[in-house]
């Protein structure tokens, strides 16, 4: 059975106070992430949705997807932390390895602010059933026109990926036009839970070795990299034609609107 997985449980600090998944983006007034299910779910292969959240929040997407969507069953993880100590979630990486004892035969992940695209997720579905894959775009098609992101560039050799970087603070207007080529990485991958289980023994070391800093994240494509780099794993390569949109700022809202009313 395949799973899709949406990392929800950030608290969109950057979007003026609101859950970035809830703007209103969708030509019939739908949610961000509503828009998104309801993209991955043109996939008939998708047989359970997943949300990662955390419990201030938990309840809002309860509200929107019940257990049960569009006749495929819902179900809700917390990505607990500490607020005595933390000021944040443990970071990408956490959330999906909260994905441990989730009964389920595969996983697509994916960003829960991201608009993938309807091709991206019959892609993903049909190339999981091979093994653990990275879904990349070219990295000018992931930037919003102004705002700092995170990405992680991707080496590939013979469709495999033989190395991913993370980065900091990228900015559409302030870097080489050649890297703006490149194919990058967005979350947007499909794992095993052989390697899930690998990832929470990396997190449980790094949160042992990093429990004094309230801030620092563990990022998943830099334990994805970890485990490739130590022959612990595979993942086949897949390009997506097309633009990643997502939000990160309010005025990234109407742009988005703008854009997907045209698309439709």
């Amino acid at each position: 059975m395949i799973a899709i997985v949406f990392m929800v449980a950030g608290m969109s600090s950057r979007f003026g106070g609101k859950l970035k998944q809830l703007a209103k983006i969708g030509p019939n007034n739908e949610t961000l992430i509503e828009y998104s299910v309801n993209q991955a779910l043109t996939s008939k292969k998708i047989k359970q949705i997943i949300f990662i959240t955390n419990t201030k929040t938990k309840h809002l997407f309860v509200d929107l997807f019940k257990s049960e969507y569009m006749n495929i069953p819902v179900a809700y993880i917390d990505q607990t932390y500490d607020r005595n100590v933390r000021l944040r979630p443990w970071g990408s990486a956490d959330a999906v390895s909260m994905l441990v004892n989730f009964p389920c035969d595969s996983f697509i992940i994916c960003n829960g602010d991201d608009i993938y695209g309807e091709k991206a997720f019959s892609i993903a579905s049909a190339k999981i059933e091979n093994g653990n894959i990275f879904l990349g775009y070219k990295l000018i098609n992931t930037l919003p026109d102004k705002g700092k992101v995170n990405r992680g560039y991707v080496k590939v050799k013979n469709e495999k990926v033989v190395e991913i970087k993370e980065v900091l603070g990228i900015e559409k207007n302030n870097y080489d036009s050649e890297l703006l080529e490149q194919i990058c990485n967005v979350n947007f991958i499909g794992l095993y839970p052989d390697v899930i289980k690998k990832l929470k023994k990396i997190v449980s070391e790094f949160k042992k070795i990093n429990k004094n800093d309230p801030k620092i994240e563990c990022f998943l494509p830099d334990c994805l990299n970890l485990l490739i780099q130590k022959g612990e794993m595979t993942m086949d390569a897949h390009y997506i034609p097309g633009k990643c949109l997502g939000i990160t700022h309010p005025d990234d809202e109407e742009k988005v609107r703008k854009i997907l009313s045209v698309k439709l």
